[in-house]
């Protein structure tokens, strides 16, 4: 049998194997070690600059756009899901934030109200009897009614309600977003006193309203909630539930959602919870004098005077929807407007401004250029939206 000769002769490598395995092994557990140290440096680089811009006081801005605007005097401004409604007089325009017209509608009114919930808008005439429904698209309808208007309030499907008075009853209407009225409850003022105002929940199918009833020579506030879906119309009048408090003054009260209204007194705050029956939930009373108050989805906020802090000659209190103080903030600052825009606490006046996140901390003092107008947070780190008289700004902090 013949022999086969190997061409080359195959050595024993067990060890060198062994050998080469482990210093391959060595070799990527240094580039993993490596990868780690550069990934643990750079995130310790991000968050440090992080912490540093979220924990840092500016003092200027640099403009990135600016566009002129020709607006009466007395035009009010609202914000509206990053954009910018502006009304008057004379007519109603919702522009972006390089001033652009998106949409507009004229009308004619003495002393026009604003209410926002979410995508819908309403816009009516106090003491007239016209009110303007609008969405992201433009006008959704217009309403004529009868008895003046007193107070509105929209819901986010565009259910409006509105609280109509004459001179013996006040009424509480709904209408849909085509205009159609929907239902409506009579109010004797004999018997439930003099309406203040009106808020609907986000789902348009519960209303509350504040009352004035003075007897005797004292007064006192009464708390009225209407169903007008299915469960109300088991009750009297559509009357699911109601509370009187003695010696209270309680000129606002607004639904934060479906199911959460807060009721703001003279003293403080009263939240309700409840799908269907509202119930008291909780009450925050407030010790010093009320100077401001401003709400929204998530909050409600108050300005008191004769602070606590020291230094202070104001305090900030920003509550959530169960009365929980979430912010305790002082200023000095002789402000004309306060408000909460992108998570933001903004307070101003026409020339000074502070800005404050909602962990209270300072992120801009300083003066602008110009009479301000209405401030607003912008769509960017840093980035906020000044109106002036005679101009709309993009700034950024520096």
């Amino acid at each position: 049998m013949a022999k086969i000769t190997p061409l080359f002769e195959t050595p024993d490598t067990t060890e060198e194997m062994k050998s080469y395995k482990e210093k391959l092994f060595r070799h990527k557990a240094g580039i993993g070690v490596r990868s780690l140290i550069c990934i643990v440096a750079v995130a310790g680089l991000v968050f440090g600059m992080w912490s540093w811009s979220r924990f840092k006081t500016y003092g200027g801005y640099e403009v990135l756009s600016s566009n002129e605007r020709t607006d009466t005097l007395n035009t009010q401004y609202a914000e509206y899901n990053g954009k910018i409604l502006k009304y008057s007089r004379d007519g109603i325009s919702c522009v972006n934030l390089r001033n652009e017209a998106l949409w507009s509608q004229t009308y004619n009114m003495q002393m026009p109200i604003l209410d926002v919930c979410q995508n819908s808008v309403v816009v009516a005439d106090m003491q007239g009897n016209e009110a303007y429904v609008f969405d992201e698209e433009g006008l959704r309808t217009q309403i004529t009614t009868l008895l003046p208007i007193q107070r509105v309030s929209v819901s986010s499907q565009g259910v409006t309600a509105m609280l109509l008075s004459d001179s013996s009853a006040s009424w509480i209407c709904l209408y849909d977003d085509e205009g159609e009225k929907l239902t409506e409850a009579r109010c004797r003022l004999s018997e439930t006193g003099q309406p203040l105002d009106v808020g609907i929940s986000s789902d348009g199918r519960k209303v509350a309203v504040s009352y004035l009833q003075i007897q005797g020579g004292s007064s006192a506030s009464c708390i009225v909630f209407y169903n007008f879906g299915s469960v109300g119309g088991n009750f009297v009048d559509k009357i699911v539930a109601s509370k009187v408090y003695e010696d209270q003054l309680i000129p606002r009260i607004e639904y934060m959602g479906d199911s959460i209204c807060a009721a703001v007194s003279d003293r403080g705050i009263i939240y309700y919870e409840g799908k269907e029956i509202p119930e008291e939930k909780a009450v925050v009373e407030e010790a010093a004098e009320i100077r401001s108050v401003f709400t929204g989805t998530e909050h409600v906020g108050i300005v008191v005077e004769g602070a606590e802090k020291e230094g202070a000659r104001y305090e900030v209190h920003l509550y959530d929807t169960s009365g929980n103080l979430v912010l305790n903030q002082g200023t000095n600052l002789a402000y004309s407007q306060v408000k909460m825009s992108g998570g933001d606490l903004i307070l101003f006046n026409e020339s000074e401004c502070e800005i404050y996140s909602r962990q209270g901390i300072l992120r801009y003092t300083g003066n602008f250029s110009g009479t301000i107008a209405d401030i607003y947070k912008g769509s960017g780190l840093r980035k906020y939206i000044l109106v002036f008289s005679d101009r709309t700004e993009e700034i950024k902090l520096k």
